[in-house]
Formats: C-alpha cells, sequence, structure tokens
C-alpha cells in the first residue's frame, strides 16, 4: 500500500507494493504500516480508516498508541470491514505526537469490499 502525504513533515512517500485488498464484508483484518516518529520517546498515537472522504470514516482502527523510537516501526492496525460490501473505501492513516496530528496520509489503493447477489435458478 502507498501513502501519500497530504500535510505534516513525513517523508512523502512511504511505499509497499500491493494491488487493491479485497476483503469480505464485515472481515476482521490488521493493516501494518512502517511509522517513523522523530525524537524517539515520544507517546504517539495512529489511526487508521476507511472511508470516501477523510471527513467519513466509515471502519476505524481506533487510536493505536505506541512509543516513538527514532527510526521506522511496524505499527498494526485492526479494522473490522464496512458491512454491507459493494463498495471501495479509501485508506487513510492519522499521526499524532503528544496529541498533536504530525502527519495524515492516503493510501494510494483503496480497500475492496465485494458484494454479490444471485437471483432465482432455472432449470431447462
Amino acid at each position: 500500500m502507498d501513502f501519500k502525504k497530504v500535510k505534516g513533515d513525513g517523508p512523502e512517500r512511504i511505499s509497499v507494493e500491493m494491488l487493491d485488498p479485497v476483503l469480505g464484508p464485515g472481515a476482521a483484518a490488521a493493516a501494518v504500516a512502517p511509522i517513523t516518529v522523530t525524537p524517539p520517546g515520544l507517546q504517539c498515537q495512529a489511526e487508521l480508516f476507511l472511508g470516501p472522504d477523510e471527513n467519513t470514516k466509515v471502519a476505524s482502527s481506533g487510536l493505536v498508541a505506541f512509543t516513538s523510537t527514532g527510526v521506522a516501526q511496524s505499527v498494526s492496525f485492526p479494522v473490522t470491514m464496512p458491512s454491507p460490501g459493494g463498495a471501495a473505501y479509501h485508506v487513510y492513516l492519522d499521526v499524532f505526537a503528544d496529541g498533536y496530528l504530525i502527519v495524515a496520509y492516503i493510501a494510494t489503493e483503496d480497500v475492496v469490499i465485494p458484494s454479490g447477489e444471485v437471483g432465482p435458478i432455472v432449470w431447462t
């Protein structure tokens, strides 16, 4: 998943090559993102959320707490996928240090929640 910076002093892009993830409605999954916050020792929180825009959170990891190390560290974000399916959602990641929003990212891929329907089966 590629993340593009929309504000803050973080790196221009954090890249992990992958296709748009396809997850079932209501499925539990965890996204893992490498996050670097400097200096080390700061109390940090981050939230990964899905939505059609950054103001509409359809699913969220909630705030995940961690302590900055000054180097990239893998932070896991558990999310239950929206239900029902039939939509693709943008992925957003906000990182806070000591309560201040320091970087806000949007993924370049979307999470796809498929849906389907089968009509009456007719035998001929």
